[in-house]
């Protein structure tokens, strides 16, 4: 395999293509897209986009595990299931859409697209297997050998291919038109999720920027409120049409801006050899990026693994950036907490006028209505003098 990094896409995207095209003869659906804000599988779903359109079939429709309405399907129509690196028991909700499916659609051929293979249960493992083992047309598509020899261990008994990652379907002319001017900083990209390794204590990138994909915390909230507040229709119009084609252009242009880049997200480095930039990659928590470097990427010459000097100083800058993150969020609890008594302070002054005021304003009632009572008693005793004096006029007169 030539080891440039347009060679290698390009080999890694007709594998693919080679491999699993020829399976697939009528109509078929794609399910399980990822409706939030990872561009990484985006990327996917870009990726695996190319590949259905080179069908023969028709897709007869596009959707999250949110807004797919389980529905009777003809026999022969092939369901795909969204490839990635939800495969177990981590991220389990799409997992168990994933089994719903299967057991939903016993007699359609289903294809689960390339995914890795993760179980910090060996129990649950096997009983996903037993269910999967049921079906009868069941092919799984893994993105490296470890995951591989993990269904077989467990005695998966359908149809096994191991094939890269769907992102390398990807037409890179269109990617390569949304990259921005490189800059001279270098960035480290480290997830922060279930998916972080913890650093281990140990200095050189100490240079480099530390952060996630931006676009996770920018577009995730607005993801989830318009699954939440929108119809299932709008929904999938909305992220296939706008929401995917917004975040790749956003991630193109954060990924190409820098001059180097250290990612512990698989897709970081995917993307940016799709893109022709140099990356180095760090594993994830439990082997999944290693296993895929392995098995595909060992040999490009835009890739790499960082030894064991540089991985010390990436988590020692990882380290420091916590804790200057850590230090940060105390002094702000500490200014919050002074603020906050300020505010007691003052709210307990303006309670004690408050007081005062009402005390004040019933003083004044009262005095105000000892002044009525008296006014209507000199009103009365007015009016009986008035009277008094008629009749003593009167008298005088009668006389």
């Amino acid at each position: 395999m030539e080891t440039t990094a347009n060679n290698i896409c390009t080999q890694l995207g007709d594998l693919i293509k080679t491999t699993l095209a020829p399976s697939v003869k009528g109509d078929y659906i794609y399910l399980d897209l990822p409706y939030h804000s990872n561009i990484g599988d985006i990327l996917i779903w870009l990726g695996t986009e190319e590949f259905l359109k080179n069908l023969p079939g028709k897709c007869l429709g596009r959707h999250s595990k949110e807004t797919f309405n389980f529905r009777p399907l003809p026999k022969d129509v092939t369901i795909f299931l969204h490839g990635g690196g939800n495969f177990g028991d981590i991220w389990r909700q799409h997992q168990e859409f994933r089994l719903q499916v299967i057991q939903r659609y016993p007699e359609n051929h289903i294809i689960v697209l390339p995914q890795t293979i993760h179980y910090d249960s060996d129990v649950v493992f096997a009983q996903d297997v037993k269910t999967m083992n049921m079906h009868r047309h069941l092919t799984i598509c893994v993105r490296d050998t470890h995951s591989a020899e993990l269904l077989k261990e467990q005695n998966f008994t359908g149809y096994l291919l191991t094939l890269p990652d769907m992102a390398f379907c990807i037409n890179t002319k269109e990617l390569m038109a949304d990259m921005t001017e490189t800059s001279q900083k270098s960035l480290l990209l480290l997830r922060d999720d279930k998916e972080m390794k913890e650093p281990q204590l140990a200095n050189k990138y100490l240079s480099y920027s530390l952060s996630d994909w931006p676009q996770m915390q920018e577009s995730g909230v607005l993801a989830s409120q318009f699954i939440l507040t929108h119809k299932k229709e709008e929904a999938d119009t909305f992220f296939i049409h706008k929401f995917f084609p917004k975040l790749i252009k956003e991630g193109v242009e954060f990924a190409s801006s820098y001059k180097d880049i250290c990612s512990t997200r698989l897709h970081v480095v995917i993307l940016r050899l799709l893109l022709g930039l140099p990356v180095k990659m760090i594993d994830n928590s439990y082997g999944k990026n290693l296993n895929f470097y392995n098995t595909w990427l060992k040999d490009s010459e835009l890739t790499s693994i960082p030894n064991e000097e540089e991985l010390k100083a990436i988590y020692m800058t990882f380290f420091l950036h916590k804790k200057e993150e850590a230090q940060k969020k105390e002094y702000e609890t500490e200014k919050e907490k002074e603020l906050h008594e300020i505010e007691n302070h003052y709210l307990g002054i303006i309670h004690i006028q408050e007081e005062k005021i009402q005390q004040l304003q019933q003083e004044a009632d009262w005095e105000s209505s000892k002044h009525k009572k008296y006014k209507k008693l000199f009103n009365v005793a007015a009016i009986a003098i008035s009277v008094l004096v008629f009749l003593l006029l009167l008298t005088l007169i009668l006389q």
